[in-house]
């Protein structure tokens, strides 16, 4: 009787660990970008279209690439966007971006200001399974501009 209850109690440690390993807990998410928005045309009315490159480090990424296009509704203040951040081995993290826009004055090149969410919407590689959420903030004027987003991300590593 003693075997089996040695035999279960290994059985049930063996899977609580399996379990725990495979839970992939959330960790910490902070990105830094440097950013060149470019208009690219427009969306509608008081809708204008812009491509939002950029270069920076994520955890979890390190070193990444941004690429995205994003739509700004210059009267309704509101902005989304799908950003794609590449790491340098390829790997990638897809975000969706939603939020709002202030304008400082009437002109492209006066300073804007943004804040909003973002969600995990897809990865590649160690990010293929990826999911989290939270939230970004940044200012352009003008070329450049810069972006930080923070949260949480989980199911790194290519596993839910």
């Amino acid at each position: 009787m003693t075997r089996q209850r040695c035999a279960v109690l290994a059985i049930v440690l063996t899977l609580t660990a399996s379990a725990v390993g495979a839970a992939r807990p959330d960790v910490p998410f902070h990105a830094s970008i440097d950013t060149q928005p470019v208009i690219t045309g427009s969306c509608g009315p008081g809708c204008i279209t812009l491509e939002i490159p950029g270069s920076g480090i994520a955890t979890q990424l390190g070193a990444v690439k941004l690429t995205g296009p994003s739509e700004v509704n210059v009267f309704a203040g509101t902005q989304t966007a799908t950003a794609t951040m590449t790491a340098a081995n390829g790997d990638t993290l897809v975000l969706d971006i939603e939020g709002t826009v202030q304008f400082s004055g009437p002109s492209p090149t006066d300073p804007v200001s943004f804040s909003g969410s973002w969600t995990v919407q897809s990865g590649s590689g160690r990010f293929s399974s990826a999911s989290g959420s939270g939230s970004y903030s940044g200012r352009a004027a003008g070329p450049s501009g810069e972006l930080s987003l923070t949260g949480s991300i989980s199911h790194i590593g290519g596993r839910p």
